[in-house]
């Protein structure tokens, strides 16, 4: 049986907007926390506290947030973290691809684990490997000569 053309234009529309709404649900709030974070300068003492991370990982201080939040809670949320924070203070675009490729390799370490755990896996084996293997290869992609130039990623789109 196959449905008609407005039924299945009225399920992309509605599943769509329904995605949107609940990405904005979590994002919203997680700004309104970055934000509060922010003011009081908590991010300052976080970002000073994991300074020694962002510098193995080849990053400056301010990439810890969004690069934290990819790998907790996800890709989606991590992106929108980090387009956020370069609206106001933008990072270079060596951080910008850095962080790109963490979360390529190890994003939604929380969601991801409990999904293979329900199939059994091993999940410290599963989350350490990926951490693991993320930072390895962040490292690794830092010291590549095209990052000689310490550009912003702002600068980049005009």
């Amino acid at each position: 049986m196959l449905a008609s053309a407005s039924t299945i234009i009225n399920e992309i529309i509605h599943g769509s907007l329904n995605t949107v709404f609940n990405v904005l649900k979590i994002l919203i709030p997680l700004m309104i926390v970055i934000e509060i974070l922010r003011v009081y300068k908590i991010m300052e003492k976080l970002a000073e506290k994991l300074e020694g991370i962002t510098k193995v990982l080849g990053m400056s201080p301010p990439a810890i947030l969004p690069l934290i939040v990819a790998t907790v809670m996800g890709v989606t949320y991590g992106a929108g973290t980090l387009m956020e924070m370069n609206k106001v203070n933008p990072i270079p675009r060596k951080d910008f691809i850095l962080i790109g490729i963490f979360f390529f390799i190890c994003h939604g370490i929380i969601e991801t684990t409990a999904i293979w755990s329900v199939a059994g896996a091993n999940i410290l084996v599963i989350s350490a490997g990926r951490l693991f293997i993320a930072i390895i290869i962040t490292i690794i992609a830092s010291r590549l000569p095209i990052f000689n130039k310490n550009t912003h990623y702002q600068d980049q789109e005009q």
